[in-house]
């Protein structure tokens, strides 16, 4: 089992429909949406839902 400190929190998308949900990553790259076992589409598979440049991070680098 993995310890705490080893589980990532993480923006999860299902592979069937594109719904997002909060998730956590494993060390060993599972990935489980938090709160239920699946989507609401009835998929259990889920990718990692990336970052996009355009996103708001606050560390933006000045013109």
């Amino acid at each position: 089992m993995a310890h705490k400190d080893d589980v990532t929190r993480v923006l999860a998308a299902c592979t069937a429909c594109g719904s997002v949900y909060a998730a956590r990553q494993w060390p060993d790259g599972e990935i489980r949406i938090i709160g239920q076992e699946g989507c609401s589409c009835g998929s259990t598979d889920f990718e990692l839902v990336e970052e996009s440049e355009g996103d708001s991070t606050g560390d933006a680098a000045s013109e």
